[in-house]
């Protein structure tokens, strides 16, 4: 909402010091404070992105990357809706995922807690003088103060951890780069960063800027730490006069479709505009990728989940039947071989 805010508000004329002062009086938290950093520094006449970068917590490094280039390109109102989108997909992804693992976590988890201490309660040997109530509330809670409650310390440990961690500049690029090496969820994350990159010089290209200036920037707002050194080797090819169709070809990182488009546009003289339309087909490929991925993970969750259950199921029944077998050779006083049930 933040950005999207900032985009509505640049893109209807108001300039970037009134509308971030506008977003300032309803922004959360820290971004409040961010908003009239913003908001001053553009009334100084410097560049709103030193501002993210001193707040590099809250912010992607390829946000940094695709603001520096708005403002080299005068296309600000369209970084921020660029941003907008981006952190609205994100969220509709970890939201879809989140839900099914809360669902399968609040069914699951507690059923474990309970069912644990009364499952070892069972499995326990039947005293002499035979099970009491206070007997076995003294037994259930023992296993519960031994078993559940450092399983469920643990698994809140785990939580906790991973939001610090989260929060983290070095972690964040360490996702990035497992993630990369992942089959479908590599393919989504360099598709996004490649139209972040695509569309960037697209807008840079239109602004007028030459096309090596251009090209640095977007490969500086793609933020790929994987790809983004890639695209840089562009420059200074670029710079001697090489066509930009050219590298992207000895790239082998687009697909031919926007090869194509590229060497089309150059001929024509309408590269912003061809370089625009690959952007929203990469745009297009990582969205219907990402809603396979996001099925892909619920079904895996749904699967995992009840393989867990079923397995507890069996061990659980086999205690049952094992404790009834012993219930009945204690009643009838049968001699098992020295342990006393």
């Amino acid at each position: 909402m933040f950005f999207q805010e900032l985009h509505t508000l640049t893109g209807s004329g108001i300039a970037v010091a009134p509308a971030c002062r506008e977003v300032e009086r309803r922004a959360p938290g820290q971004l409040r404070a961010v908003a009239a950093d913003m908001a001053q520094a553009a009334e100084s006449g410097e560049p709103i992105s030193t501002v993210m970068e001193s707040h590099s917590g809250l912010f992607y490094p390829w946000h940094m990357g695709v603001v520096r280039a708005a403002e080299a390109g005068g296309f600000l109102p369209e970084a921020f809706e660029q941003i907008a989108r981006a952190y609205e997909v994100e969220w509709e992804t970890r939201s879809a995922l989140r839900l099914r693992l809360f669902v399968y976590g609040a069914l699951g988890i507690p059923a474990i807690l309970v069912s644990a201490p009364l499952l070892l309660t069972v499995a326990e040997p039947i005293p002499e003088a035979g099970w009491t109530p206070a007997l076995v509330l003294t037994t259930v809670l023992r296993y519960s103060r031994t078993v559940s409650l450092p399983i469920a310390a643990g698994l809140l440990g785990l939580v906790l951890l991973w939001q610090v961690l989260s929060a983290s500049a070095w972690f964040q690029d360490l996702q990035r780069r497992i993630v990369l090496r992942l089959p479908v969820a590599g393919r989504i994350a360099q598709a996004t960063a490649l139209d972040r990159y695509l569309a960037t010089l697209g807008l840079m290209l239109r602004g007028g800027l030459p096309i090596a200036s251009a090209a640095e920037e977007a490969a500086l707002a793609a933020g790929n730490p994987v790809l983004t050194p890639k695209l840089l080797e562009f420059v200074p090819a670029l710079r001697e006069g090489v066509p930009l169709s050219s590298l992207l070809a000895q790239a082998r990182l687009f697909d031919p479709d926007t090869l194509n488009m590229a060497a089309t546009g150059e001929a024509s003289g309408s590269l912003p505009d061809m370089l625009s339309r690959a952007a929203a087909y990469y745009r297009e490929d990582s969205a219907a990728k990402r809603m396979m991925l996001v099925r892909a993970g619920g079904i895996a969750v749904g699967v995992l989940y009840f393989c867990v259950f079923g397995i507890l199921m069996y061990l659980g029944m086999r205690i049952l039947y094992d404790f009834y077998f012993r219930v009945e050779s204690w009643v009838g006083g049968e001699d098992l071989g020295g342990v006393n049930w």
